[in-house]
């Protein structure tokens, strides 16, 4: 008689079950001991149970890959969507590709990837995906606007080559994708954000092979999915002193110096003073840079394809993550990043003068804290980005006195959050987090030099006041409305106060 398919893979499991059962049983009654055989001791019982589960969670793993249901590793995007920490307690051993006792947002203990994507080593290749919806309205000219954003959609391609090599990209189609004809009305963009192949050797040193990459600055550049951040819009400090989301053609190592502590070094394309992918144009004309007092670092990011970068000078970057055990709850991270040089080949003030080398430095520090047993969480974050020769940036000679850039840009901000666990109240899983973030940024500091007069509008001393509420029904899923004050000392600003709500995923 032949047993029908389901059941014929639930034989093994029964007859596994049956056979431990029996063992057991013959465990706690004990058997008669001969005149050489003492009954067994606690603790040699105690090691028998050890060794029978270890082996009971072997052969379930074997019979869950020949049923297709492999259950025993947890995919990168579920580690990041349970976990609020992602960067913390990382493992980068060659065959293991999650961290055992970290303790994620659900209160499960999960595994954790490293710098954003993940391994999975049983599947030939698998995608993820991450978006954003947005709707509301803002302050405009004269009147409220209201609209809608398709803000972006995402797609996360693994290739898990063998047990050490790793293929990971990101593809994002922004703000609906891109036109040709005006009357298509689409607006956004196709980026590659993030493409390379990992080669994994140890705990303490792996290879990221020259690619596109994100620059390993700052938290939220890295973990920029929607579900790690409570606001609709990505946090002020990302908008422009931390061009977010900033990637580069880079190469980069990292690991763990000790535990809890983790490195990666990365060397990239840098940034570039000019505000257009073509670099300089061709017939003397004016040109925008990429530092400037009104957009900060917004506009420097070097271009990613068809050799447009316009000088050679590469950047240099390194992030230190922690998790210190004395602290419990807490989390943070310190990067720096440095170029010798952004000015592009050839560049020119309006005057006709020459524009010399630049270096950028840029510091960052932030740190993370989930009050153990409560739902507090607190946030802070400082960022300052130092001009070697403000007197060379192209603001700074473009004839516009009022977008002029000083020695440094600078920027902090401290946000408060409260989990409240819904399970009992209303639905299992949910969560509603309720929060407010102040941001201060100082985009025109002084020490200004160049050919242009210095007539700052205050335009870039800004004040953001956001509170909010995120609703979480599933790590997987956010529900997002806030409301934004701005503030700053220009009476002509473009920036605007706004009400806006928003459906995030990360899946």
């Amino acid at each position: 008689m032949t047993l029908p398919s389901c059941q014929a893979r639930k034989l093994p499991r029964i007859i596994l079950y049956l056979t431990l059962f029996i063992a057991s049983l013959s465990l706690a009654n004990g058997q008669t001991a001969t005149a050489d055989q003492l009954p067994p001791s606690n603790a040699e019982i105690l090691k028998e149970l050890k060794t029978l589960q270890a082996k009971v969670s072997t052969l379930e793993q074997r019979l869950a890959r020949y049923e297709g249901k492999e259950t025993h590793e947890v995919s990168v995007h579920e580690k990041l969507q349970i976990n609020p920490y992602p960067d913390s307690n990382l493992s980068t051993a060659a065959n293991s590709n999650t961290q055992p006792g970290a303790q994620g947002r659900s209160g499960a203990v999960t595994g954790q990837s490293l710098f954003g994507l993940g391994y999975r080593s049983h599947a030939i290749l698998s995608i993820g995906a991450y978006g954003e919806l947005k709707f509301g309205g803002q302050d405009a000219p004269g009147r409220w606007k209201d609209g809608f954003d398709v803000g972006r959609i995402v797609l996360l391609p693994t290739l898990q080559v063998t047990d050490s090599i790793t293929f990971n990209a990101e593809l994002e189609f922004e703000h609906g994708g891109i036109a040709e004809d005006n009357d298509d009305k689409l607006t956004g963009s196709v980026d590659v954000e993030q493409a390379y192949i990992d080669f994994k050797f140890n705990d303490y040193i792996n290879w990221r092979a020259p690619g596109v990459d994100v620059v390993p600055f700052g938290f939220i550049n890295l973990f920029h999915e929607p579900t790690q951040f409570y606001s609709v819009q990505r946090p002020e400090l990302y908008n422009g002193l931390i061009p977010s989301t900033w990637f580069e053609g880079s190469t980069s190592l990292y690991g763990k110096i000790v535990d809890d502590l983790n490195y990666q070094f990365q060397i990239n394309t840098g940034l570039e003073d000019v505000g257009s992918k073509e670099g300089l144009p061709d017939d003397g004309s004016p040109y925008e840079g990429g530092i400037t007092g009104n957009e900060a670092l917004g506009l420097s990011r070097t271009p990613v394809g068809d050799f447009h970068q316009t000088k050679n000078a590469p950047g240099f970057a390194l992030r230190l993550s922690y998790t210190p055990p004395f602290i419990p709850g807490l989390a943070g991270s310190s990067s720096v990043f440095y170029t010798p040089n952004i000015t592009p080949r050839g560049a020119y003030g309006d005057s006709g003068r020459s524009l010399g080398h630049d270096s950028v430095t840029m510091l960052d520090t932030e740190l993370r804290y989930r009050m153990p047993g409560t739902g507090l969480e607190l946030r802070g974050e400082v960022a300052d980005a130092l001009i070697g020769s403000p007197g060379n940036l192209r603001a700074n000679n473009d004839g516009h006195p009022e977008n002029n850039v000083g020695k440094h840009l600078w920027g902090f901000s401290l946000e408060a959050a409260y989990h409240i666990d819904l399970s009992k109240s209303l639905r299992h899983g949910w969560e509603v987090v309720p929060f407010y973030r102040y941001t201060y940024q100082n985009l025109q500091t002084g020490g200004f030099d160049g050919d242009d007069l210095n007539l700052p509008t205050g335009q870039g001393q800004q004040q953001f006041h956001t509170l909010g509420v995120a609703v979480f029904p599933t790590p997987q899923v956010v529900l997002k409305l806030d409301y934004q004050f701005v503030f700053d000392n220009s009476p002509n600003s473009p920036q605007a106060d706004h009400l806006l709500g928003a459906i995030g995923f990360f899946f």
